[in-house]
């Protein structure tokens, strides 16, 4: 082994190329380095290189690369497996299935349908609390970067008296935002847990079943508690609130048709395609591919010619396909590229047999670690896209712990480090509509996210016990 001068030389010597780099980790420090530690270590270069604005998929592809080659892979074998992963049937369906619901997403923005949904709902919600938690629940229904600021107007006309502080309303629009975050089958990080995991969308819903209503309920006893004057909300500030209930319940039934055309159609498929796939005979990898991307596809189909049918017609869609859409491709790349890196290169099973030497409990690996990669990504893709291959390998299928309950329990960590990260765009938009600091929004929602991952862990508790 180098001493510790002799490495310095290797390292500054002008004439290190990639190679030099691949042999140096791989004979070096591979050893020496527990996995666990050269991935906290790749960790800690990702928060920075995103702290210094570098695009999230690229730090991803890279860091995966890095670790793949300090795990001891060569250059050559390291470049075919991203490209591999990259251009995989999988991968290219994921990233057309991303692209279809931004482009949906904007074109229900455009034509109006999300607006006239959220108001007719919100006319004949029970009360303004409700109303008020209720409207940025629906525009989450649909996922778009910052979307949190399309919310916050409903939000803020619904409080004419000001009853409550601004840093309240910014907490409730970021909160109800994402409450079903966990278990809304139209969610990136949604998807791409089921990608990575292998479960079919249906079972990873029911397996997240207890987060909306528990997510939504906390919202409501912490953060939108009873306000201290009793008051009504005034119709001007929702004209539909003055027309009859038939009429706004049309309004509300012509605004949720394209989400139900979309949810009941992928439902309806997928019942079917279970009950005639194996009359296809297609190979296993085929079947699997045809029965994730399928429904879904179909159901995104019928729910954009409805809109297409509308007023606003093809212009619906009309720019709907723009930067933030390539961006959130570049990211879903880059991080299918880094799982699949850390696959091959036995990092996760490499990690999983140090923490059992080291006696460390395995269910805190699989809590924390998603938790940290949603602090530092403040995105749901990012804690998924990095943290789930590791925990799919610190919970084998067969393995003492039992890997659905793993998946759940990966994924409600994950979602507090996101909720809690100053990087989360809705939580930034938030603020600055309401006018108010990120603390003091962190502040109003800290101790309900609190309990919502004290009662994750014991609904897992539970799962774990049903499961084994």
């Amino acid at each position: 082994m180098y001493s510790a001068p002799n490495i310095l030389i290797h390292i500054g010597n002008e004439n290190v190329d990639t190679l030099d780099i691949a042999v140096f980790l791989r004979n070096e420090t591979m050893h020496s380095i527990p996995a666990l530690f050269q991935v906290l270590i790749i960790f800690a270069a990702l928060i920075v290189a995103t702290a210094r604005k570098v695009h999230l998929g690229l730090a991803a592809a890279v860091g995966g690369m890095l670790l793949a080659l300090w795990r001891g892979m060569g250059p050559l074998a390291v470049a075919r497996a991203a490209v591999v992963e990259a251009i995989k049937p999988d991968t290219l369906l994921l990233v057309a299935l991303m692209a279809w619901i931004m482009a949906f997403s904007a074109a229900m923005k455009r034509s109006g349908a999300m607006d006239a949904f959220s108001r007719s709902l919100v006319a004949i919600a029970p009360s303004p609390r409700f109303a008020m938690a209720i409207a940025p629940l629906l525009i989450g229904t649909l996922p778009m970067p910052g979307g949190a600021i399309l919310s916050a107007p409903l939000v803020d006309a619904m409080d004419p008296r000001r009853e409550r502080d601004p840093d309240v309303l910014s907490a409730a629009n970021y909160w109800f935002r994402h409450c079903l975050e966990l278990a809304w089958p139209l969610y990136p990080a949604f998807i791409l847990t089921a990608s990575l995991t292998g479960l079919s969308a249906g079972r990873l819903a029911i397996l997240n079943f207890y987060a909306p209503p528990v997510v939504f309920t906390l919202g409501l006893l912490f953060i939108l508690r009873m306000p201290r004057r009793s008051g009504t909300l005034p119709s001007r500030e929702i004209p539909v609130a003055r027309e009859p209930f038939g009429r706004r319940l049309t309004v509300f039934a012509a605004g949720v048709a394209p989400l139900a055309l979309v949810l009941g159609t992928y439902i309806a498929l997928d019942i079917a395609w279970k009950a005639i796939a194996p009359s296809f005979g297609l190979p296993p990898a085929a079947a699997a591919l045809f029965a994730r991307y399928l429904p879904i596809f179909l159901g995104l189909s019928a729910g954009s010619l409805y809109v297409v049918a509308g007023s606003s017609g093809v212009g619906a869609f009309k720019g709907s396909v723009g930067g933030s859409t390539f961006k959130l491709i570049a990211v879903i790349i880059g991080i299918r590229v880094f799982s699949s890196l850390l696959g091959v290169a036995g990092v996760a099973s490499a990690a999983a047999g140090e923490l059992a030497s080291a006696g460390i409990p395995t269910v805190v690996a699989i809590a924390a670690l998603p938790f940290v990669a949603g602090l530092v990504t403040g995105v749901g893709f990012g804690y998924v896209g990095l943290a789930f291959p590791i925990i799919l390998g610190l919970a084998p299928a067969g393995g003492p712990f039992p890997r659905e309950a793993a998946i759940v329990l990966a994924g409600a960590f994950g979602y507090v480090g996101m909720m809690l990260s100053p990087l989360h765009v809705c939580m930034v938009v938030s603020a600055e509509h309401f006018g108010v600091g990120l603390a003091s929004t962190i502040r109003r929602f800290a101790l309900p996210l609190t309990v919502f991952a004290a009662i994750a862990t014991v609904y897992v508790s539970l799962l774990t016990a049903w499961l084994t």
